[in-house]
């Protein structure tokens, strides 16, 4: 009997060691205006949740909301911070490689003062539009810009263009282009440069979240409320928060929706007012093209309708001329869509660059200034580069200019990251876009109720059991498409030999920027070279389709013409483009993938 009766007194104990060892969990205390800083390794995760009254807590400027069950996961090499103003508890499970700043963070100093300063500027361009509803109806009705003109300026080094270009600001310098940009009523257009590696994503997602959450209510009507009193109306709440577009100009960065792209992402403080940052292979967000829509919830991604432009590198130097190009239309893109978006307008854009290399500098960062000339740009934002910084006020320094440079130092919490993990995130990136989510996590630990201690189990820790930013696992399914009907281009040649390489007197029949037609259906080498890769599904404005009749023979006529007077043709798409221009298609919006 004594010993039955110790055999069921051990027990409560042994069930509550093991629902206490089944979820590892632990608590840190983090001090006002702290950060706690984490990396993760592949296949690790790590989820908060921050204790009731406890304080406040937020993640690149996302808030963490107090509860009970509110668990914010990361993972998949995710590498963050949780920032706190007033001091926090958090209770996390699966730690990882973690540290408590002992250095002032950025987050609570100059981010914050810029991000007061764009408000302002926000709320300048709200009561300009808000007094001239006339001149919202006449931006809004403005006949569009079929297509853009590419800056006059050369930005090479020894060239004194660029401080003729930074003797005016780049709204009087558009007056003479092709382009629907007015000055009237724009919120501001901040663009963050910098070295490799410094923070320039983490400070755009901080923007655009603190921007989302502002108490500011974005609209042209300033009476709602009052007229709806007046109406004996009940009254509506007012959405608060800015709606600003980010735009990704760093094709290796992998936002919405692939790697290798440019894209301009609006954003909007519904359902979220904020941007998760559960995974890197959602740096801004989730489309909505494969995945469908997704339950709102505090960890799911923020739903993004991209305009997406396709570069096809990850690197911009590789063929720079053709980069610019697509800048070019992505800018005239943006500016339709801010001609018609008054919300959008009056916040502003938050523009993502590619860091800068030591070879740039021979140039005097020509990427830069191309960029802050094609949007616009009136602040750039240095992080901790400073001969980068030295260079820029030189060029902006000018009052005339229109730009403002202002240096911030590069925060202790960045991570350098090398080339192999940003080869694997991409590869990341591409994976959730055609399969989604990686599905709830498990971790596997030692069974206590094993008498041998040697047996263990598989448990779900908290927040582990959904996937990622809500994006489920997808069962992609192979289809076959006759090559015959598919039409895929290739700019420019993949090697070319030097001008001086060729005959004298010769000239190159194909540029940096033309399209060069494949022809898998009988060429084995093109064949080869769309095998494992992806392709772009482009929407041109005009529609495809080969030349019949009438077209057709005016083309072959046009043909023999050019060659009877001794003219050699670019190549292009020939009678295939239905009157499309190599550069209408560079400039045509992307619609959709295939991994072939």
């Amino acid at each position: 009997m004594a010993s039955s009766s110790a055999a069921s007194a051990s027990a409560p104990a042994s069930a509550s060691a093991t629902a206490t060892l089944a979820l590892p969990t632990r608590r840190q205390r983090l001090p006002p205006r702290s950060e706690f800083r984490f990396e993760l390794e592949p296949g690790e995760r790590i989820s908060f949740r921050l204790l009731p009254q406890s304080g406040d807590a937020e993640v690149f400027g996302a808030p963490l909301v107090a509860g009970e069950g509110r668990w914010y996961p990361f993972g998949e090499e995710a590498k963050a911070a949780v920032a706190s103003w007033t001091g926090a508890e958090l209770e996390m499970s699966q730690a990882a490689f973690e540290s408590i700043s002992d250095e002032p963070s950025p987050t609570f100093t100059t981010h914050t003062k810029l991000h007061l300063a764009l408000e302002r500027s926000r709320i300048q361009a709200r009561s300009l539009l808000r007094a001239n509803p006339t001149l919202v109806h006449s931006i809004a009705n403005a006949p569009a810009v079929v297509q853009p003109s590419s800056s006059p300026i050369s930005f090479e080094a020894g060239s004194d263009a660029p401080q003729t270009a930074s003797a005016s600001s780049f709204a009087a310098l558009s007056a003479n282009e092709a382009t629907a940009y007015r000055a009237e009523g724009q919120g501001p257009r901040v663009m963050i440069v910098g070295g490799e590696s410094s923070g320039k994503s983490s400070l755009v997602k901080f923007l655009a979240n603190y921007a989302m959450r502002s108490p500011a209510v974005c609209s042209l009507s300033s009476s709602s409320s009052s007229s709806s009193s007046a109406n004996g109306k009940e009254e509506q709440p007012e959405i608060t928060g800015w709606w600003p577009v980010i735009v990704n100009l760093d094709p290796g960065d992998g936002a919405a929706p692939l790697p290798f792209t440019f894209s301009a992402l609006p954003l909007q403080p519904l359902p979220t007012a904020f941007l998760a940052s559960s995974s890197p292979a959602l740096p801004y967000g989730l489309t909505t093209s494969t995945t469908g829509a997704i339950h709102p919830t505090p960890t799911s991604a923020h739903i993004v309708s991209p305009y997406t432009l396709w570069l096809g590198r990850d690197n911009v130097r590789e063929n720079e001329m053709h980069a610019k190009r697509v800048v070019d239309w992505l800018a005239e893109g943006v500016e339709r869509r801010l001609a018609r978006d008054a919300r959008a307008r009056m916040s502003g854009l938050i523009i993502d660059t590619p860091g800068v290399i030591t070879a740039d500098g021979r140039s005097r960062y020509a990427w830069i200034q191309y960029c802050a000339r094609a949007f616009k740009v009136d602040t750039i934002v240095v992080l901790g580069h400073d001969k980068l910084n030295i260079e820029l006020s030189r060029l902006y320094g000018h009052p005339s200019s229109g730009v403002s440079v202002v240096k911030f130092a590069k925060s202790g919490g960045v991570v350098e990251l090398d080339d192999v993990y940003r080869s694997r995130l991409r590869s990341l990136q591409v994976r959730t876009y055609f399969y989604g989510g990686s599905g709830p996590a498990k971790v596997t630990i030692p069974d206590i109720s094993d008498p041998e201690g040697i047996a263990t189990k598989e448990v779900t820790l908290p927040g582990h059991d959904e996937s990622l930013g809500g994006v489920s696992t997808l069962s992609a399914f192979s289809s076959s498409l006759p090559l015959d009907l598919m039409w895929v281009w290739r700019v420019g040649q993949e090697a070319m030999a030097p001008s001086s390489a060729l005959p004298i007197g010769a000239q190159r029949t194909v540029t940096q920027t033309q399209l060069v037609k494949l022809d898998p259906a009988s060429s084995s080498a093109d064949q080869a070279t769309l095998l494992h890769s992806i392709v772009a599904l482009v929407q041109t404005p005009r529609g495809t389709g080969p030349k019949v009749g009438a077209a057709k023979a005016k083309a072959e006529a046009e043909a023999a013409a050019a060659a009877a007077a001794g003219i050699v043709g670019g190549g292009g798409l020939g009678d295939e483009g239905d009157g499309l221009s190599d550069d209408e298609i560079l400039g045509s919006p992307v619609v959709g993938f295939i991994h072939v």
